[in-house]
């Protein structure tokens, strides 16, 4: 039995946990502020539920419309490629992973704060990516397909660049959740699945994509180190 094509399983729990977290917040401001990731409740206070509650929070209704629908699309396909047990591990490491990853970029910034399941969704998508990098993907909602593997370089890059542009913080995109997100949820597939003989694809996947959020990760926190 399925609904509106979902078959039971986690995606579906997430869907409607999502929407139902959704109608309960637009009346209760207080739980909606302790839900939010925020770099000085966490690190200072240790509200370490903080790390995973803010990916079940949305500050609008076409915020959760476009990360429900996302979801929506990726979500079953990893579940059949990664069980429903390896999907949940996905999801939830990836909206930690990228929660962990703004600290490790934030981290001069104890008032950086954030929501939203863009993180835990950047994972599952790159998930889906490793096991196939040849699925034709398209950028957001340009009608152009290109090679999942490609799709995930550029996805990577954009994000990188548009997190070092001069007025960054105002766009209200968290571009480093994005980035740490995609690359837990990169690992944990690789972790699941680490092939004898890894395809071309997945090696310029790794390369192109993977590689480059690692070492801007590093750069970032030596750059912080420094004062910069």
């Amino acid at each position: 039995m399925s609904f509106l094509g979902l078959e039971p399983g986690f995606t579906l729990a997430i869907i409607v946990a999502n929407v139902i977290l959704w109608l309960m917040l637009q009346s209760n401001r207080t739980l909606l502020d302790r839900m939010i990731f925020v770099y000085r409740s966490v690190a200072r206070d240790r509200e370490y539920d903080r790390l995973i509650a803010s990916g079940f929070a949305h500050h609008s209704f076409f915020h959760l419309l476009f990360n429900m629908m996302t979801l929506y699309y990726f979500g079953p396909e990893v579940e059949r490629l990664y069980g429903r047990l390896g999907f949940a591990v996905v999801y939830i490491a990836s909206i930690v992973g990228g929660n962990l990853f703004t600290m490790v970029t934030h981290r001069n910034n104890l008032n950086y704060s954030a929501l939203g399941a863009s993180g835990g969704l950047f994972g599952v998508v790159f998930a889906f990516v490793w096991m196939k990098p040849d699925a034709s993907l398209a950028l957001f909602f340009i009608p152009v397909f290109i090679p999942g593997w490609l799709f995930g370089i550029i996805i990577c890059w954009i994000s990188i660049i548009l997190s070092q542009l001069p007025r960054a913080g105002e766009a209200g995109i968290s571009h480093e959740g994005h980035l740490g997100g995609a690359l837990s949820g990169a690992l944990v597939a690789l972790l699941f699945h680490i092939p004898e003989n890894a395809r071309t694809d997945q090696v310029a996947f790794l390369a192109g994509a993977i590689l480059p959020v690692i070492v801007f990760g590093i750069w970032k926190w030596l750059r912080l180190d420094r004062g910069k």
